[in-house]
């Protein structure tokens, strides 16, 4: 069920994130392959990997941990929380006091506007509101534009790790708010679930 453009969201949205379902997995293909596609625009080897890229969203559907900004119909942004990858992380990180981010992707006509912002303060309202202190991701190790927009929104890079076959591994973290200091309110979804 999709959420109406200007329905009460989380602050910076203006609708409420819900889970994607299996009849969202081919907007969030064209979603990645418009992404991949402007990231070789400009000289980024980033997302080349398209096979790959498609059994990721499949799996993050399937297991209910990939959500969608859905306005009136629109997919405007997705974002997956879930396990760590234990191609770059280890049991030194405390695992479980985080959730991490992948395939975090916003439509192009909808970036510079905020929404994306407004996205990861949902995430780590989400991940608060589960009683966990980091949102944590892995980036594109040559992507340093986007290690720089991570930075400016409070995230720290921890290391960068190198994996054979992966261009991903900076790691970055940032702190959110303990459970009993977060406004759950905010990580409310669509379901109505914190």
């Amino acid at each position: 069920m999709a959420a109406t453009r200007g329905e009460t969201g989380p602050p910076g949205l203006d609708t409420i994130p819900r889970r994607a379902g299996p009849d969202d997995v081919p907007t969030l293909i064209e979603l990645r392959v418009a992404a991949a596609e402007w990231l070789r625009s400009i000289g980024s080897d980033q997302w080349h990997d398209t096979a790959r890229a498609i059994a990721d969203i499949e799996a993050g559907v399937a297991s209910g941990t990939t959500w969608v900004v859905d306005r009136g119909g629109r997919i405007d942004a997705t974002l997956t929380l879930g396990g760590p990858d234990l191609d770059f992380w280890n049991e030194e990180d405390d695992l479980a006091d985080a959730f991490y981010l992948y395939k975090f992707m916003v439509r192009a006509g909808e970036r510079g506007g905020g929404l994306g912002d407004a996205f990861l303060e949902w995430a780590c309202a989400r991940t608060a509101a589960q009683g966990r202190h980091w949102l944590r991701l892995d980036c594109w190790r040559t992507n340093h534009a986007l290690h720089r927009y991570y930075r400016e929104r409070g995230f720290r890079h921890l290391r960068t790790v190198r994996c054979p076959g992966r261009g991903s591994g900076a790691l970055f973290q940032r702190p959110v708010l303990p459970k009993g200091e977060a406004d759950v309110s905010s990580a409310r979804t669509f379901e109505g679930e914190a």
